[in-house]
């Protein structure tokens, strides 16, 4: 008989820590208001996320199992990088006013529904085509990431959320990274790790 707990597999563990580290972002950010450790933590689950796949196609899986996983890598992002960035930014903002307030939360809304728009239309998509339609969720993370770098003020965060979420659903097509273009994206994230350990030293 087929029951949840037998899913809890390793081949999904790097998920899980794309998961805990989305968790720990929102702690972070609503506790400590720290941009910094939210921001690393951010750049944390997007690392976890970009190789989680090639990860769990190290472990012997069946059918279902890798079904399972495909179902479970698409409702972590969901919430990781749909969700968590906004609850981070409602956190770590300044609000000047209310009327900002309220722009703000129709763009943090805006933002999520093109987020899950996106992984949902990944899912009916992704076994026909060799790229991306749009852009990925886990690329918007660590845009993210880099953002909190700066601090950004309530606008700023207004006009990304809305031009973020617009790429999320656009029909921009992107290849997977590969070969130089993956060097540049390895690149990118070791110039996050590096800003933040400085930041937090």
């Amino acid at each position: 008989m087929s029951y949840p707990a037998r899913y809890l597999r390793c081949s999904n563990s790097l998920t899980y820590l794309s998961l805990l580290s989305g968790l720990l972002a929102v702690i972070v950010a609503r506790q400590w208001r720290s941009w910094e450790y939210s921001g690393v933590l951010l750049a944390v689950s997007a690392f976890a996320d970009t190789f989680d796949g090639r990860f769990a196609r190290l472990f012997s899986r069946s059918e279902s199992e890798k079904a399972f996983g495909a179902q479970l890598d698409s409702l972590v992002d969901g919430a990781v990088f749909g969700i968590v960035p906004v609850v981070c930014l409602q956190s770590l903002v300044g609000f000047t006013s209310m009327s900002t307030q309220i722009v703000w939360a129709a763009a943090a809304f805006i933002y999520v529904v093109c987020a899950l728009t996106r992984l949902g239309y990944y899912n009916l998509d992704s076994d026909t085509r060799p790229g991306f339609i749009g852009l990925p969720t886990t690329l918007a993370a660590l845009l993210w990431s880099t953002v909190f770098l700066v601090h950004p003020s309530a606008i700023s965060t207004i006009l990304i959320l809305a031009c973020l979420g617009a790429a999320m659903v656009s029909s921009i097509p992107i290849s997977r990274p590969r070969g130089a273009a993956m060097w540049a994206y390895m690149l990118w994230f070791a110039a996050v790790f590096v800003c933040y350990g400085y930041r937090l030293a």
